[in-house]
């Protein structure tokens, strides 16, 4: 009875968190690259092992530390039990489960190559984490030098300068126009923090919700494109994804067109997803991949006749990869130099920061010192 009794409460908290994350609450838990890529890489390796798609599940579910995408696969084990597809399934987790892997697991249930599409996924699942990792550990030393700036500025305003304050206040004497305005400072942040702090929530939040909609999204991106420095390593970082994305899809078994339809959903770049869709129509009515790019500035011209080899040849996938893993190498590059340039940047602004608050407490303090003589 015991054994009944458990597995029934097992049952109600499966469902308990299935309900969340239908409600939107797993954001709470979210399901990182590297968990995501474990669980596609372990599918993988299980499906082409000859194992059925509901054991290769509940096995993985074992092994699975990130409990929100514990419950999820869980679910989805019932709901294929139930004679679900597998791509619908995923479909209805769509904060989980990118639209990129629905589609290319609705390419391998089509085809029957579903462990060689979730090798592929898995391959570009750590190609991006691994990306990504160099670019944040290339920004952390400008990061915190910026954090320590903010601290400080936060400290002398705060706990330095009230107490200058009073002893100038014992003097009677006329301050500094640089001591005035960092008191004025001090007081308005002393006194209106939480209004600071109010006014960058509603602006970030604000932000957020602006880039979330198409016209936002495609004027952000196309700021950030024609910024000075940032803007190339941007395009760059741009064209790597989207050819390694190509690939991936390709090497897949996915048609051009099709794989160019998801590709315009999946970028993350809303000024490269709207050329995509122009390439798409004009694949449509007879052009290559290589002539369709070739209308917008966007592509360069010699990576354009490396895919004009590819297409020739057959070996478009190859290609592909290669022109990736080239863009990628060439991102890593222009960071680093944007890292350099940024450093001193940083350490001069706070340089310049700390020396003005220096120079307007000890203007005062060599009056009151010539006064006392």
């Amino acid at each position: 009875m015991s054994q009944y009794k458990t597995a029934g409460i097992t049952r109600i908290s499966q469902l308990l968190e299935t309900l969340k994350l239908k409600a939107g609450f797993g954001v709470f838990k979210p399901v990182g690259v590297h968990d995501l890529s474990f669980f596609v890489r372990q599918l993988s390796t299980m499906i082409s092992a000859g194992v059925p798609l509901y054991h290769a599940l509940t096995t993985i579910s074992e092994s699975i530390e990130n409990k929100t995408l514990k419950a999820t696969v869980l679910a989805i084990k019932d709901k294929i039990k139930n004679g679900a597809p597998f791509s619908v399934c995923l479909a209805e987790y769509k904060n989980i489960f990118p639209p990129l892997m629905v589609g290319l697991t609705k390419v391998g249930e089509v085809s029957g190559l579903l462990e060689t599409v979730f090798m592929k996924y898995a391959d570009l699942l750590e190609w991006e984490e691994e990306f990504k990792s160099k670019l944040f550990t290339m920004m952390i030393y400008p990061l915190v030098i910026l954090a320590f700036g903010v601290v400080v500025l936060v400290l002398i305003l705060v706990f330095v300068l009230p107490r200058f304050v009073a002893i100038f206040a014992d003097y009677n004497q006329a301050l500094p126009l640089p001591t005035l305005i960092l008191m004025k400072a001090s007081d308005f942040f002393a006194g209106f923090w939480w209004l600071i702090f109010a006014v960058v929530a509603a602006a970030a939040i604000f932000f957020r919700r602006y880039i979330q909609t198409a016209k936002g999204r495609k004027k952000v991106d196309v700021l950030i494109l024609k910024l000075p420095f940032v803007g190339k390593t941007v395009h760059k970082a741009v064209l790597s994804r989207f050819f390694f994305l190509l690939s991936v899809m390709l090497g897949s078994g996915v048609p051009l067109l099709e794989a160019l339809s998801v590709t315009s959903t999946s970028i993350g770049n809303r000024v490269l997803s709207d050329y995509i869709l122009i390439v798409i129509k004009n694949v449509q009515r007879g052009d290559s991949l290589s002539k369709a790019l070739r209308e917008f500035d966007f592509f360069p011209k010699p990576v354009i006749q490396m895919m004009q080899v590819g297409e020739e040849t057959g070996k478009m996938e190859i290609v592909l990869n290669k022109i990736a893993a080239s863009y990628e190498r060439e991102t890593e590059t222009s960071t680093r130099r944007l890292m350099i340039l940024v450093e001193p940047l940083f350490i001069l602004g706070i340089a310049l920061m700390v020396g003005y608050m220096a120079l307007a407490l000890l203007l005062p303090i060599m009056n009151i010192s010539a006064i006392v003589k």
